[in-house]
């Protein structure tokens, strides 16, 4: 089932502000590799997360761009609501753009006290997602069909 008008970004949001995690899948020399991380998004719905350099699924990425994430409740009961993506993952270099990370990321998280040892510890990575294409899964409206997004409708 399609709805012409569905306001995806409107359940997009819903789905992602509805948990602290994303589960991200990255691979390596044929060997596929899954991870939970915090993560925080922008208006494009670019991913955006923080990891130390040397764990797999940060070694698998410097390799690899390629990575499969899933965004869902761990507490839904009943009907399931998720994300899944595909797209490419890139270790922030730039400053301007681990800036925007920063702030995108720490205006999700809070800048608590225990977050204080990953601001600006060089130990720790900026990652961020740019989804090539975006799947949304709602039993409730479409059942056990998941719906690509169209792209036209999320920017």
């Amino acid at each position: 089932m399609k709805i012409k008008d569905f306001n995806w970004r409107k359940y997009l949001l819903d789905c992602l502000k509805s948990t602290d995690y994303c589960c991200i899948a990255t691979i390596d020399n044929g060997s596929v590799w899954a991870n939970p991380v915090y993560f925080a998004w922008d208006s494009k719905f670019n991913l955006y997360f923080i990891s130390m350099s040397h764990v797999r699924h940060m070694q698998n990425i410097s390799k690899n761009p390629k990575v499969a994430v899933a965004v869902y409740s761990t507490q839904q009961k009943g009907d399931v609501i998720g994300i899944q993506l595909e797209g490419k993952a890139y270790i922030l270099k730039d400053q301007q753009e681990k800036k925007k990370a920063h702030k995108i990321y720490y205006r999700r998280v809070g800048s608590l006290e225990q977050n204080e040892p990953f601001i600006d510890n060089p130990s720790w990575l900026f990652v961020k997602i740019i989804p090539e294409s975006i799947y949304y899964f709602n039993s409730k409206i479409f059942g056990e069909e998941r719906q690509e997004v169209p792209k036209e409708k999320i920017k």
